[in-house]
């Protein structure tokens, strides 16, 4: 989640949680304590939904406070003399790190959902170029912007035979082969001198695609496939010429 969205939710959780046990002081004899804390519960669920994990631990520590402080006996002190008390307050916890957690999870499953979309559809804007029957020279230029698109890199470029330079690739199941990765935000970040991927058509080696990254960003292994893929479709139109030359 957003830094924003977990600021947000902090705040507003913890303000809520406390301000909503002092609201309801006046009429807590009528209300009951076990009413009071599935209120509370309510509020611990939205500042989870918003903010997340920490958000819902942040606000659930406040809540089960509050209602501690305001509607356990004795009141407005800190402690708590009765078994069923201390369990509505662990619960209050329990609580917001679970939801949080939940909304986590929701959050990372929708940014995975609107990152394959985005995948699919570079694959079939170069598919469709490719299709046309265009030479290399104008398939390239899409590939290599979708490419720097996919894996958020500052530089894509094609190589022939014999290469410069050796460096980590990336195999057609999108595995790294190194065993020196950095682990960035949920996947591996590939090496700030750059990773390859071969460009194969049939048993013929043309090429490879040289991805440099710009700041340490982690790419997941269905990514990196999705740049396997995108090598293909180069594939395709570069095995239409006889000769070969780098391309920037």
């Amino acid at each position: 989640m957003r830094d924003e969205s977990v600021g947000l939710g902090v705040g507003m959780g913890v303000l809520s949680a406390i301000f909503v046990a002092g609201l309801l002081v006046p009429i807590r004899d009528w209300l009951g304590a076990s009413n009071v804390a599935l209120v509370l519960a309510i509020v611990v669920v939205v500042a989870a939904i918003v903010g997340g994990r920490i958000a819902g631990a942040a606000t659930s520590v406040a809540a089960a406070l509050a209602f501690d402080f305001f509607y356990t006996r004795p009141y407005y002190t800190l402690r708590i003399d009765k078994r069923e008390d201390v369990i509505a307050a662990v619960l209050l916890l329990v609580l917001g790190v679970i939801v949080g957690e939940l909304g986590v999870l929701r959050a990372g499953s929708r940014r995975e959902a609107a990152l394959n979309a985005m995948a699919a559809k570079r694959l079939e804007t170069v598919a469709a170029v490719v299709a046309t029957g265009a030479p290399l020279e104008d398939v390239w230029p899409v590939v290599r912007q979708a490419m720097i698109d996919q894996l958020d890199l500052v530089e894509c470029r094609f190589e022939v035979i014999p290469f410069d330079l050796p460096l980590v690739e990336i195999d057609r199941t999108g595995h790294l082969a190194s065993n020196a990765l950095r682990y960035e935000d949920g996947g591996f970040a590939l090496p700030p001198e750059g990773a390859a991927i071969r460009v194969t058509h049939g048993r013929r080696l043309l090429g490879r695609m040289v991805l440099v990254p710009g700041a340490p960003h982690g790419t997941t292994r269905a990514e990196r496939r999705v740049g396997v893929a995108l090598a293909d479709q180069l594939a395709v139109a570069a095995a239409r010429n006889t000769t070969l030359h780098p391309l920037t």
